[in-house]
């Protein structure tokens, strides 16, 4: 472990967004160890922060422990309500500081990454709001190691970036694209140290950006379904998924297979799509929405039918936790939920309403007994719930809009989103939503300049908006 390099990743508003970026462009280098301070509420998005970056990193992503060693070549998350630091090369996790306005700490990381590796240790700070990072930066620098922060205008966010460029204690200001190559530049013998004979490269590497068209173009034109908007990185880790497991090591292989298996387009299409949820899940702000709406800054009429439209609905947990949550306000409201998906499998579970007992963790245990019907292993919604929602399956991008909605629930899509896709969503959401009516993002998705101007905050923290007209 002596040339053993740790990396500590500061993170809040739209650092996931940058983060999937970073990591999927890094390989292994043999001296590098990451470990990732992304500001979450207390018993946040963990399990999803570790899935996304699972999927698109070429490195193994665990959830820190306390007590656990560290190991190169591999990207721990610090988990949301506790504070991570280092030392002699294990992670430590404690309670947080009461002086540290946001968890996990970032300045608590890299301050010991400064005291545990000193010249080894190096700052990356990407997009999030205010200024931790900070502190942790300077101790760094004046141990000798290096601080990289991503350029403000390339950041969803530049409040964190710009807070460490301003106090003067940044090596580089970059794009997360190349870091990779600062890493080889600034660290000492890196690639005689750590690059084998035969270098580690993913499958993904033979293809090019055509390639990768020609392989959405055949999707789109098998399925009807336009990836074209969707995120490259994303997409080529997925490709580069499916040809492993297949065995094929190049794109014009795949192609061959693609010809000869008439139904690959359409595992494709699936495969590019993520289906993961679970009731209630991100706790703290479904408590934050059901808030909103007991305080009457989110209205209820009893007049008429409160209609919600949930974007990317998955296998439907969310749909039917926005139906529960609406029945505990008021069990006499009409509901009427629209929820949409592409993945005709998800929706197949979605429909029949029964799901496995690891959905419900987050789930109060009373509302299990007064919505659910045991069912060997599993539970059944009852009726009453299930009735108030319709499943369609459809691309919500050339679907008719739905109008009068009340409330939109799109968490965790737009991030796998380009930014103009992203726009033109969040501008077809405010088209839907009646004057007032509220927007409920995923914790680690923000809103644009044009989201910004068709939307205001009514809990900035918790990703939930109101239409501004």
């Amino acid at each position: 472990m002596q040339n053993q390099f740790i990396v500590g990743i500061g993170a809040s508003a739209g650092g996931l967004e940058s983060m999937l970026t970073l990591f999927a462009g890094l390989p292994p280098m043999g001296q590098l160890t990451y470990i990732v301070a992304q500001h979450m509420a207390k018993d946040g998005h963990d399990e999803l922060l570790l899935l996304l970056l699972s999927r698109e990193s070429r490195m193994p992503v665990k959830l820190a422990i306390n007590g656990i060693k560290l190991e190169v070549d591999t990207i721990y998350i610090i988990p949301s309500g506790k504070d991570g630091r280092v030392h002699e090369q294990t992670i430590h996790l404690y309670p947080p500081s009461a002086e540290h306005l946001s968890t996990p700490s970032v300045n608590a990381l890299l301050i010991s990454l400064a005291e545990s590796a000193r010249e080894k240790a190096i700052a990356v700070i990407v997009s999030g709001t205010g200024s931790d990072g900070v502190l942790g930066c300077q101790a760094i620098r004046h141990a000798g190691g290096l601080v990289l922060v991503q350029n403000p205008s390339e950041a969803k966010f530049g409040g964190m970036p710009s807070a460490s460029i301003e106090a003067k204690i940044v090596d580089r200001v970059i794009s997360v694209k190349k870091i990779e190559s600062v890493f080889r530049e600034l660290i000492p013998n890196l690639d005689s140290l750590t690059i084998p004979s035969e270098p580690i490269q993913p499958n993904i590497l033979d293809q090019t950006e055509s390639e990768l068209e020609t392989i959405v173009s055949l999707v789109f034109k098998a399925t009807g379904i336009d990836f074209s908007s969707y995120k490259e990185d994303t997409l080529l880790r997925r490709l580069d998924k499916r040809k492993s497991t297949l065995g094929i090591d190049s794109n014009s292989s795949y192609l061959k297979y693609i010809s000869t298996h008439s139904d690959e387009l359409n595992f494709l299409q699936n495969f590019f799509l993520v289906s993961v949820s679970s009731f209630f899940r991100d706790k703290e702000a479904w408590i934050a929405l059901g808030k909103l709406f007991s305080e009457k800054r989110i209205k209820l009429e009893s007049n008429k039918a409160f209609r919600v439209w949930v974007v990317g609905c998955a296998s439907g947990e969310e749909a039917y936790t926005i139906a529960i949550l609406l029945k505990e306000l008021d069990s006499q409201l009409s509901i009427e939920i629209l929820a949409n998906d592409l993945n005709p499998e998800a929706l197949e579970i979605a429909k029949a309403g029964i799901y496995k007992i690891s959905s419900f963790k987050e789930m109060p245990e009373s509302m299990k007994d007064k919505y659910f019907i045991q069912t060997e292993d599993k539970l059944q919604l009852k009726s009453e719930i299930r009735d108030c929602v319709h499943f369609e399956l459809s691309d919500i991008l050339n679907q008719p809009l739905p109008n009068d909605i009340d409330l939109i629930s799109c968490r965790n899509l737009l991030i796998y989103m380009k930014s103009n896709l992203q726009d033109s969503l969040i501008q077809k959401f405010n088209e839907s939503l009646v004057s007032g009516g509220t927007l409920f993002l995923g914790q680690a998705e923000s809103l644009s300049f044009v989201g910004n101007s068709l939307f205001m905050p009514l809990d900035d923290y918790n990703r939930i908006f109101r239409k501004r007209t």
